[in-house]
């Protein structure tokens, strides 16, 4: 490898460490680094020489940024807390999805420390979200008979009113004061 090479790869990294490490979030940053981690770019029209060289250049330079966003959206991954079990078991679909994709692409790259790499990143999101994911409560169907504000409902359902605004934003209602009939919960 170049320097040149070696600074890209450098700068690559830097990028998408410096996307995670901008958004407060860990949802948000793990919504921002999937698309860089998925990004393929239009390929280059031609067939002559330069546009084959292009096309290496730009498909090495897509590469190594997908490579360094999948190992930020790990540490995203791993700094996420999700809400139920079935929120940790989506996002253990997408993110795995998303590192089998670009593990793929380098397998048939040829690049085997890069694949090897991903697949144990695949691996360790997949056992921290499953062992996390385990012990939290399932999001259930809430069925009440009478609309009533979300702090009863939250009294009623768990004897807690400190959880009433986790109540409101999974039900998404316009106003606390007028819960559905019927809404997500949390079993426990």
């Amino acid at each position: 490898m170049s320097v040149e090479s070696d600074e890209f790869a450098a700068a690559s990294v830097e990028l998408a460490q410096a996307v995670a490490a901008a958004i407060v979030d860990p949802a948000d940053a793990i919504r921002l680094l999937i698309p860089l981690a998925s990004w393929v770019p239009d390929p280059i029209p031609g067939t002559s020489g330069p546009a084959i060289e292009a096309q290496a250049a730009q498909d090495a330079i897509a590469d190594n940024l997908r490579c360094a966003a999948c190992a930020a959206l790990g540490t995203a991954t791993q700094a996420y807390r999700p809400a139920s079990y079935q929120d940790a078991q989506a996002l253990r679909q997408t993110v795995c999805d998303v590192l089998d994709a670009q593990a793929t692409r380098c397998a048939d790259a040829g690049r085997d420390a890069s694949f090897a790499a991903l697949r144990d990143l695949r691996t360790a999101v997949s056992l921290d979200l499953a062992v996390r994911g385990a012990s939290l409560a399932y999001l259930v169907e809430v069925s009440t008979a009478a609309s009533m504000p979300s702090l009863a409902d939250a009294w009623t359902l768990y004897q807690d009113t400190t959880r009433e605004p986790d109540l409101v934003a999974a039900a998404d209602v316009a106003h606390p004061l007028f819960m559905p009939l019927d809404f997500p919960g949390l079993s426990r």
